[in-house]
């Protein structure tokens, strides 16, 4: 079977926007330690799951980053934005505590990304998304 060379344009596309996506979790992810180690998230929601999980989710502004395109297109260079980051904190009895990060738009779309069987998820994650603030906001207009 061969390829075609539209095929291989297409695959190096996918390919170039998969490495952007990991280069931005890895962004996204140096950006939440900074300010972690800083005291520089607010508490934005707490929930409860049924299986017994808690989960906290804070939130962060990374001011004056370089824009990074979400859809793999170019992005003028030198253009900056503040950034939101989302900490997701899990805590599981006496397991431990697992953390992830996202950046807002990565945070919004994980609603639609579970499966039926995680209503109880979905409609946790649907309630820490109302409560986002409309725009970036100062640490002391954060909701408690």
């Amino acid at each position: 079977m061969s390829v075609t060379k539209r095929e291989l344009e297409i695959a190096a596309h996918n390919q170039m926007f998969r490495a952007q996506r990991a280069e931005q979790k890895a962004a996204d992810i140096s950006h939440a330690l900074n300010l972690l180690l800083n005291g520089s998230f607010d508490a934005l929601h707490t929930g409860l799951t049924e299986d017994g999980a808690v989960h906290e989710f804070l939130i962060g502004v990374v001011r004056n980053v370089p824009v990074t395109s979400q859809i793999g297109w170019p992005v003028p260079a030198g253009q900056t934005e503040n950034r939101r980051i989302i900490l997701w904190k899990t805590t599981f009895e006496p397991t431990g505590v697992y953390a992830t990060v996202y950046h807002e738009p990565e945070f919004r779309a994980l609603p639609i990304q579970l499966d039926a069987e995680s209503a109880y998820l979905e409609a946790l994650l649907k309630e820490v998304i109302d409560k986002i603030p409309a725009e970036a906001r100062k640490r002391s207009e954060f909701p408690s």
